[in-house]
């Protein structure tokens, strides 16, 4: 299992923290079958994914109490996750999954006058910040 690690820009932290913990919430169910099956490969197989996952978490909630950077965005800083090269690859996917879905539903409001063009283009840049993140593995 291959290794690496991503840093997560401040303004990223909690798109790809609640994918984190949507895939956290699937593994969790599929352990419980997996237990429920009595295949014990499996179970342990997902009991490895949750405590990584566990740790993403934790990573990606963890640093807003420490001062940020003069040049960090507010909200935190930067972190940087490390897993599995296949984890963080889901991770970031279905956050990037995620933000398409926002900027699909953003653009169509603003076509009908109800954003300004500004939040279009935020919701864009959170795409294409998260495509480069997912490029960068």
């Amino acid at each position: 299992m291959t290794r690496v690690s991503v840093e997560v820009p401040a303004e990223l932290r909690r798109p790809v923290r609640e994918t984190v913990l949507l895939l956290y919430q699937a593994t969790a169910e599929s352990l419980h079958q997996a237990l429920r099956a009595g295949d014990d490969g499996e179970a342990h197989m997902h009991r490895v994914r949750i405590d990584e996952l566990d740790a993403l978490a934790i990573a990606l909630a963890g640093t807003e109490d420490l001062p940020a950077a003069e040049d960090a965005p507010a909200g935190g800083r930067a972190v940087r996750i490390t897993g599995s090269r296949d984890l963080l690859h889901d991770a970031l996917y279905g956050a990037l999954i995620d933000a398409g879905e926002r900027l699909a539903d953003v653009s169509s409001r603003g076509w009908r006058g109800e954003l300004p063009a500004e939040r279009i283009q935020e919701a864009a840049a959170e795409v294409l910040a998260l495509h480069a993140l997912l490029s960068g593995l």
